[in-house]
């Protein structure tokens, strides 16, 4: 398409032109946004009329291409990135740079031609600009316009993104003949019928751009040229060519000049863009945050007795500031800091803390001078420093970032400009000083997570799956805490959950053995693969392990996994948990059930509607295992026997070293909680049990009076076996073996494993057959 000798002037573009080699150069991409597609589609549609079509080069990956040259602008407007080049139509086509915008230079290509293309622009004043092609596809062989494809496609089971992927944003088949549906797209900025006509499927729009080194060393050359001036070619015809070329080129840059200026004072090319307006609205936030922050910081944090604590896990050691309840509020990143907090206002505090600890830290002489930081915390992730706004209930990783620093290159950029002040000042506190300090847009991706932790309610963390209980089912449950059974992923919002971008579980329990284990193990028996009903749930095709109790896997996971989690913060939720937690005590358990025992539905399943609470009342159960702290917790994570605590149902319980001292539903004292579930157990199904039995004496097994910890009425002994990781503990089990081996005694031993089946261990001594049923 051009030689490698300079780069040449194209006047019937306007363009100095680096030349690039299809057989040598990779062909390049380009970024395009929904603001620039009018521009790209008038540009390939104007190039598919005038054009020829020519056979494609060996590397081009296609079947034909359309040669085309095109204008690479500097752009120091852009919010984003001050290097960014926009990739625009040639000056030929008309119109402000802004109106040929096609997309944006990958960051890649920066790298490789960025600095040089900005000096060619500057030093000469003529825009700059390279050869590519636009890819065109044989249709029959095109994969996006498969007719077997198309046939065998199905709507109706597909997601927002596969149908987007496959129409291309509205286009392609489902554009119809006429496009009457069809709306250009960045994927697609031209439509089937246009393709059609043309005989080909047009692809993407690619650049052509040598190596690093071969652009500086044709820039460089065409600088030093440019640098002579005419006087040194008034000998030579092309002299007269030059003298052209330099008047106007000045013209160029006259205009160009005026529109970087006009941009920088005005904040547009002549007309206000999205970016504009998304930027005008970051900065309003900001200034209502700014308010915020002044009534933050003249509040009093609330936290006692802050203390420094060196914890090693798994050879990771880690330097934490604790309160005196145990809450992290802060850490020291060895070996040099910075010291991050939970809350800025501790910083005086946690130092003093980390200096009793015996940390020799860094910390700016005068933290009072520093008093205008921001409520905002700053998360250290493999040397980029991510400042993010704090939320009640939301987990560090999930809140909203405001900004970024970068303390290899010193540079801190804000999304928002009249945080910069704020944020200046928080680095400072953590013992940096910007070099430079920039803002613009934040990166599509961060603005998709801003946009999350906005909607998200800040009470309870992201679930694994959003339940759809139907209205019937939802009044099991007191209205107060129904809206909680609707938790949705990404922040547990109590409305519709149509949002859920999760992959739908499988519910064929012959081609899904997740949801045969997960279905069998909560109701404690084989699925029966060929029967097959709405779950009694949410209404989806389910199957069963009970006659007639049909649940789907969605349902079945939920159960098992919880919807909420512990964010330590209390609110609303809470109360569910509470709720919740009291419910199953009393119905199906008999007293406060252990986590094990929730693994299985209890209940007895001649009541269908006892059976659809228990299940709907573990939704509301926060499992331990997946507690994720918000990032500034009230309160640590609770454990087991805390919730049950906090629900009110170990009122009378004892710490021992032995485990909690507590009476069981029926009275007996329990020497810990799993005897007391076990107790529980027994006394709730109906089978008479006797506690502290003793074993029969031996002179050598029994000198001490070895007592079990409960008879049944046909004279069979129970152990609770808790402890057995205790040498002394486990000697004494295996005595009590070996007593009922010799006195022909019937011994049933119980592990804290087995709490989820027992009533598959006692089914002997269930009455009137209830085995089955429950």
């Amino acid at each position: 398409m051009s030689s490698r000798d300079a780069i040449q002037y194209a006047p019937d573009a306007g363009l100095l032109v680096i030349p690039g080699d299809p057989a040598e150069d990779h062909a390049l991409g380009f970024a395009v946004f929904d603001d620039s597609v009018p521009a790209l589609r008038a540009f390939v549609l104007s190039r598919l009329r005038r054009e020829s079509v020519r056979p494609a080069p060996r590397e081009a990956g296609c079947d034909a291409v359309i040669p085309v040259r095109v204008s690479l602008v500097p752009r120091p407007d852009n919010d984003y990135d001050t290097r960014a080049v926009s990739v625009a139509a040639p000056p030929e086509d008309g119109g402000s740079v802004l109106d040929r915008h096609l997309g944006y230079l990958y960051g890649s290509a920066l790298d490789v031609a960025g600095e040089s293309i900005r000096r060619l622009t500057e030093e000469t004043g003529t825009p700059v600009g390279c050869h590519g092609w636009i890819e065109l596809h044989d249709l029959e062989s095109d994969s996006r316009f498969d007719e077997e494809e198309f046939d065998d496609f199905d709507e109706d089971d597909a997601d927002e993104d596969e149908l987007d992927d496959f129409r291309g944003d509205g286009g392609g088949r489902h554009g119809g003949a006429a496009g009457s549906d069809w709306r250009p797209s960045r994927r697609e900025p031209v439509s089937w019928a246009e393709q059609k006509a043309l005989g080909y499927a047009v692809g993407a729009v690619r650049l052509l751009l040598p190596g690093r080194h071969t652009v500086r060393a044709l820039v460089e050359a065409c600088l030093a040229e440019h640098d002579a001036g005419p006087d040194a070619r008034q000998e030579t015809p092309a002299g007269v060519e030059w003298g052209l070329r330099r008047a106007l080129a000045e013209r160029l840059a006259v205009r160009l000049r005026a529109g970087l200026s006009h941009r920088a004072a005005g904040g547009a090319w002549g007309r206000e863009t999205e970016r504009d307006r998304a930027r005008r609205r970051r900065d309003a936030g900001a200034r209502s945050l700014l308010e915020s922050w002044e009534t933050y910081r003249n509040a009093a944090h609330g936290r006692r007795g802050l203390h420094a604590v060196t914890r090693s896990v798994f050879h990771h050691t880690r330097t934490l500031v604790l309160d005196e309840s145990g809450v992290e509020v802060g850490q020291y990143h060895e070996p040099d800091g910075p010291l991050t907090l939970v809350d800025e206002r501790l910083r005086g505090e946690a130092l003093d803390a980390l200096r009793a600890h015996g940390v020799d830290v860094d910390a700016p002489g005068d933290l009072a001078a520093l008093g205008g930081y921001p409520d905002a915390v700053v998360v250290v992730d493999r040397g980029r420093w991510s400042v993010r706004l704090p939320q009640p209930g939301l987990s560090r990783a999930a809140l909203a970032e405001a900004g970024w620093f970068d303390p290899d290159s010193g540079t801190l950029t804000v999304y928002a400009a009249p945080l910069a002040e704020a944020l200046t000042v928080l680095l400072r506190r953590h013992g940096v000083r910007p070099l430079l300090v920039t803002w613009g847009a934040p990166p599509e991706e961060v603005e998709r997570h801003n946009a999350r932790a906005a909607f998200a309610p800040g009470t309870v963390s992201p679930v694994s799956r959003s339940s759809r209980v139907t209205d019937a089912v939802r009044r099991l449950v007191p209205e107060p805490h129904r809206r909680w059974l609707h938790a949705r992923p990404g922040g547990g919002t109590a409305t519709a959950t149509a949002g859920s971008t999760l992959p739908p579980l499988a519910d064929d329990a012959a081609e899904n053995p997740y949801y045969r284990r997960a279905l069998e193990a909560l109701f404690g028996a084989p699925v029966d693969l060929a029967e097959r009903g709405p779950c009694r749930l949410c209404g989806r095709s389910a199957q069963s392990s009970r006659p007639g109790l049909f649940y789907c896997h969605g349902c079945c996971a939920l159960a098992r996994n919880g919807v909420l989690r512990d964010t330590g913060e209390d609110g609303a939720w809470t109360e569910a948990v509470v709720y919740a937690l009291r419910r199953l005590a009393g119905t199906e358990f008999s007293g406060p059930p252990s986590l094990a025992q929730l693994d299985r539905v209890s209940v007895s399943f001649e009541s269908p509607g006892l059976v659809d609470e228990a299940t709907l009342c573990r939704f509301l159960v926060p499992r331990p295992a997946s507690t994720l702290l918000g990032a500034r917790p009230a309160r640590p994570a609770r454990t087991w026997t805390e919730w049950l605590g906090h629900a009110g149902l170990l009122t009378d319980g004892v710490r021992t070293s032995m485990g909690t001292v507590t009476r069981a539903t029926d009275g007996h004292l329990c020497r810990s909680l799993f005897e007391r579930h076990v107790d529980d157990f027994l006394h709730h199904w109906g089978v008479t049990h006797e506690p502290e039995p003793a074993y029969p004496r031996h002179p050598e097994l029994n000198t001490t009076g070895l007592r079990a910890d409960w008879r049944l009425a046909d004279g069979t002994f129970v152990e609770a076996l808790g402890l057995l990781t205790r040498e002394a503990y486990a000697a004494k089990v295996t005595r009590k073996r070996e007593l009922a081996r010799r006195h022909g005694l019937r011994l049933v031993t119980v592990t804290a494993e087995d709490l989820d089946r027992l009533p598959e261990i006692f089914a002997a001594w269930l009455p009137n057959g209830t085995a089955a049923a429950g």
